[in-house]
């Protein structure tokens, strides 16, 4: 990415905050973080972009991103048809290939790949095998949650 592109979606936060200021909501940070992940994330959910948002903002309820999405509707920022599809993505297992690159596994459920995910977190210490996963997709990013 080059500075012009950067300066582009600068413009476009800039320009979102300003038309959120001037329909009477206070600027946060928290609102700040969700504003730039929407402008730069591929996000399919306010699930998902809260779970992205709280990797900024701990605190972040998703409460708040649902008021700001539907802020962000009524002054005609945003649209759920095309930026939030409101529809549920969840990771799948894609190919797997030993060392030799001879397919083990053409393609995999959700649940296949929370197994090997979850195998290889009892293995490294950080579950134990009575801890369950589950396991969202946010952008390119997967994220896991211990229940």
């Amino acid at each position: 990415m080059d500075e012009n592109e950067k300066y582009s979606v600068d413009a476009l936060t800039e320009d979102t905050i300003r038309k959120l200021e001037q329909s009477g909501l206070r600027m946060t940070i928290q609102r700040r973080h969700i504003i730039e992940i929407l402008t730069s994330s591929k996000c399919t959910s306010p699930k998902e972009l809260w779970y992205e948002a709280k990797e900024y903002v701990p605190d972040l309820g998703i409460a708040t991103v649902y008021r700001l999405i539907n802020r962000l509707e009524q002054i005609g920022v945003i649209s759920k048809a095309r930026n939030l599809g409101m529809q549920n993505v969840e990771p799948k297992l894609g190919t797997l290939k030993d060392k030799t690159g001879n397919i083990i596994k053409k393609e995999g459920s959700t649940q296949e790949l929370a197994a090997l995910i979850k195998q290889g977190l009892m293995t490294s210490g950080k579950i134990k095998a009575e801890e369950n996963i589950k396991l969202s997709l946010v952008g390119d990013k997967i994220n896991i949650q211990i229940f």
